[in-house]
């Protein structure tokens, strides 16, 4: 526990000293000794609690960490099942440890923290040669893995990147990095489907011009469950003031960080099947103007914009608009969807 000392970790920590040394732990307690003994004893103690001071960070890193992501999350206020965090090891050993898992609909959030980073593993991040991959074992299913960074904060340059990684991601006297990977629900579901499993292994690696070079070892990973609530619009209609162009809006499907927009328009088909670069651009402004403008009212009066669309299909003569936020709502408490002036769904 945070702020309470761990005597089980301390007295293997402190056994562990004297087994190095060669000095039995209940002579050294009982036996009367000389001054030269004195130091050497003084000596060893110091050491332990040492050791035992990095042991205990090493092992309350995590803990922090969890609870850091779980209020910046806000996981605390609107908690859903769509999150999981997980039991993390009381020993200080190094690799990768798995924090927390969370499924946003269309994205498996997984976050790590990993050790020993040191201090020039970081330093040309996030420009090459350095970066961190993963990989589900036994798979083609890989990517990148990000520095965790609180949500609500930007950088524009690598040395703004690299003082909030030291700000949230790294701690120097552990040389622990908080990583976050991103997995595609389908991928994921799709891998565990044909290999007839409930889980599947991570691995993470340090890698230089994309090539693995470090592994910090594996993680199991089970799909995370999704919590979802499905607003029927009842076929509303919008026309966008800056284009003239007319949208008749189906629904909005919402987890706690992420939404799907359903609509439809009359060139929807000839936007996602055709090659008419002008036409396109037309409607991809539509498309921004309808998720960057869109309001969800809870009922306390708070309202939140559901950001732009991150990616977009059609199917049927539906286009689905994906979008995320970095912090959990409530998605039982929606009271109102507003697009400008229109009230596309209420709570009645």
């Amino acid at each position: 526990m945070i702020g309470r000392e761990d005597a089980a970790l301390t007295e293997r920590v402190k056994a562990r000293v004297f087994a190095e040394i060669g000095v039995a732990e209940q002579t050294a307690k009982v036996v009367p000794i000389r001054s030269k003994r004195i130091v050497t004893l003084a000596f060893v103690a110091a050491l332990i609690l040492s050791l035992g001071a990095v042991a205990y960070a090493i092992c309350s890193i995590h803990a922090a960490k969890q609870q850091e992501l779980r209020s910046e999350l806000h996981m605390d206020e609107h908690h859903t099942d769509s999150y999981v965090e997980f039991t993390v090891p009381e020993d200080a050993t190094p690799g990768i440890t798995l924090l927390s898992t969370i499924n946003d609909g269309e994205i498996q959030k997984i976050y790590v923290n990993v050790s020993p980073v040191t201090e020039e593993d970081i330093a040309g991040y996030p420009e090459q040669p350095v970066s961190f991959l993963w990989q589900i074992v036994n798979s083609d299913l890989t990517g990148y893995a990000s520095p965790w960074i609180k949500p609500g904060t930007s950088a524009h340059t690598p040395e703004e990147i690299q003082a909030l990684i030291r700000r949230d991601a790294y701690d120097s006297e552990t040389q622990t990095l908080t990583l976050c990977c991103l997995i595609f629900s389908e991928q994921l579901e799709a891998y565990l489907g044909s290999s007839g499993s409930d889980s599947a292994e991570l691995e993470l690696f340090l890698a230089e011009d994309y090539i693995a070079t470090r592994s910090f070892g594996r993680i199991t990973l089970t799909s995370t469950a999704e919590e979802r609530c499905c607003f029927d619009f009842g076929n509303v209609t919008w026309v966008d003031s800056e284009s003239g162009k007319e949208v008749e809006f189906v629904g909005l499907e919402l987890t706690p960080l992420s939404g799907v927009w359903r609509l439809r328009y009359n060139e929807a088909e000839a936007v996602y099947t055709g090659s008419n670069l002008e036409l396109q651009q037309a409607w991809l402004l539509v498309e921004d103007s309808v998720c960057m403008n869109a309001r969800i009212v809870f009922s306390d009066g708070s309202s939140m914009v559901t950001k732009g669309a991150l990616s977009s299909n059609y199917e049927d003569g539906v286009v689905s608009l994906y979008t995320s936020w970095p912090r959990a709502i409530d998605i039982h408490d929606v009271q109102q969807i507003v697009l400008d002036d229109l009230i596309l769904w209420e709570n009645k």
